[in-house]
Formats: C-alpha cells, sequence, structure tokens
C-alpha cells in the first residue's frame, strides 16, 4: 500500500504540473476557435475555416486530457485495484481517433472547394491567420515541457502542433493567394494539415493500443531485463518474464525466479526492486522465487 502510495503521489505530482497547462492550453483553444471562425466566415478561407473546425475537436480533446489526468489520481478501489491509471491511455486513444476524424471532415471539404473555388480575402485571411499562429505557439510551449510524462499529455501536444502547422499553412498561404491569385491553393493546404493531422494521429493510436495490449514499453528492452536478473548471485533461471505499462511512466514486471536457496533469493529482493527502479524505472515488480533444488527433485519423481 505504501509503494503503491508512492507510485500515486509522483504521479499526481507530474500530473498537477501537466493539468496547469491543459487548462490555460483549454482557454487559449477556444479563444482561437471564435477567432478564426470569424476570419474564416469573413474571408472565404477553407484553409481558416477547417482550422477552427480542428480547433473545436482540439478543444474536446484537451477537456478530455484534463479530465483524464485530474481522475486518474484517485485511489484504488476493490473493483480497481490498479486505480484509474488508464483513463490518460484511453483518453489519448480517443484524441487519435477524433484527429482521423477531423482529416477526413478537412479532406472532403477541400475536395470539395477544388470542384467550386471560391474568391478568398487574403487581407482578412493573413491576419486572423497569425492571430491563430500566435495562440498555438503559446499553447504548444506551455505543454512542451510535460509532453514526455504521459502518452494523454503527449497527444494534447500533438493536437496543439497539428495547429500550429495549420496555422502556418493558413499563413503562408494567404501571403501567396495574395501574390498569385490561385485560390485552389488554400485547399491544396488543407490536404497538408490534414496529412499532418493523420500522421500524429496514428501514432498516438499505435502507442495507446500499446499500453493497453500490455506490450512492453518502447523504452525497454526485456532481454537486457532478464539479464539483468541472471546477474543476481543465487539466481540460477527465470520464466514467466512480463513487463508492461500501467501507464505512460508507470511500468511493471512479473516473473518467476529459480534460485538455488530460497533463503538466499529471499534476500536478494530488495536489490533486485531496487535495481529495477533505477535502472528501468519499473514501479510494480511481483517476483515469485522458486527452489530450484526442490523442482529438479519433483521432475525427477514424476519421470519415476
Amino acid at each position: 500500500m505504501e509503494h503503491n502510495e508512492r507510485v500515486r503521489s509522483e504521479q499526481s505530482f507530474r500530473g498537477g504540473k501537466a493539468k496547469k497547462g491543459l487548462k490555460y492550453a483549454v482557454v487559449i483553444t477556444a479563444a482561437i476557435f471564435f477567432v478564426e471562425l470569424v476570419g474564416g466566415l469573413l474571408s472565404g478561407s477553407l484553409a481558416l475555416i477547417a482550422d477552427a473546425g480542428h480547433m473545436v475537436t482540439d478543444l474536446f480533446a484537451l477537456l478530455i486530457s484534463f479530465l483524464a489526468i485530474k481522475f486518474s489520481t484517485k485511489p484504488s478501489t476493490k473493483q480497481r485495484s490498479y486505480g484509474y491509471f488508464r483513463l490518460e491511455i484511453i483518453a489519448a486513444l480517443i484524441n487519435g481517433v477524433i484527429l482521423c476524424i477531423t482529416a477526413l471532415f478537412v479532406t472532403l471539404e477541400a475536395w470539395k472547394r477544388i470542384a467550386m473555388p471560391k474568391e478568398i480575402q487574403t487581407v482578412e485571411m493573413l491576419s486572423f491567420g497569425i492571430i491563430g499562429l500566435t495562440a498555438n505557439v503559446i499553447s504548444a510551449l506551455l505543454l512542451r515541457k510535460e509532453k514526455d510524462s504521459s502518452v494523454n499529455v503527449k497527444a494534447a501536444y500533438v493536437h496543439i502542433l497539428s495547429d500550429l502547422a495549420g496555422s502556418v499553412g493558413v499563413v503562408g498561404g494567404a501571403i501567396l493567394i495574395h501574390f498569385t491569385g490561385w485560390v485552389t491553393l488554400d485547399s491544396f493546404i488543407s490536404f497538408f494539415i490534414a496529412a499532418l493531422i493523420v500522421r500524429s494521429a496514428l501514432n498516438i493510436i499505435k502507442e495507446a493500443v500499446n499500453v493497453l495490449m500490455e506490450s512492453v514499453p518502447k523504452e525497454l528492452d526485456i532481454g537486457d531485463i532478464e539479464k539483468t536478473l541472471l546477474c543476481f548471485e543465487h539466481v540460477q533461471n527465470l520464466h514467466d518474464l512480463h513487463v508492461w505499462a500501467l501507464t505512460s511512466g508507470i511500468n511493471a514486471l512479473s516473473c518467476h525466479l529459480q534460485v538455488d536457496d530460497l533463503q538466499e533469493g529471499q534476500k536478494l529482493l530488495i536489490p533486485i526492486h531496487r535495481e529495477l527502479k533505477e535502472k528501468y524505472n519499473i514501479d510494480h515488480v511481483t517476483i515469485q522465487l522458486e527452489d530450484k533444488r526442490f523442482l529438479k527433485e519433483k521432475s525427477t519423481s514424476a519421470t519415476h
């Protein structure tokens, strides 16, 4: 219990910093949405309207991320013995799907605009695009330091980056359309924004699914962990080694260790826990000791 509280306390500390950044990002994103929607309607720019629509999904996604962090630090219950850590992973998965749907919407609208081009007021498009770009830079800076602490926060950060890329496309497109008069460029910029969104979304979905499938965290090498465990004195062999993540940054391990002496093996548990934490950042460790001599005798008697 004491160990679980320590892990939850660390998660709460990281979550508190991320939650603050997300709160400000929510406010800024909501403001950008209204500004870009008005700007898109006034200028006739699909890229600006598409970016505003993307802001709506981002606002929803950021709220999901914020609520997930808030509830993920709740204490465990009898029904949920690991607590609510994976709410963050579920939120990240939802956000990834939202990003893909947004990209599909942007692509369809851009394709329609190629068939029926509309006049674009480039000065208004540029002005509102610069406002969106500035706000996105601020939001990205708020989340940049905490993006590696959680796949959920990383998903929120990717939402902001895709917005940032979209704003760059809007600003660049406004300048080019103003000087060339090529209004179809607005649709091609929208295609570019959609491609960036899909690329980011698929990475987020893949990472979230890996956690839900209890895959070995990408930063860990299970072969290296096995070698580390076998290097301890009295450890003869091991089997059923499993390494997975409860959520981003909180890893778990379970295995059976065969030792030549159970009493000596008991003394190894604390050093093993310490080594796994310091070297691999594995917090939850469950090890079952097995006396190799006993197993050998049991196997021999079963054969006879």
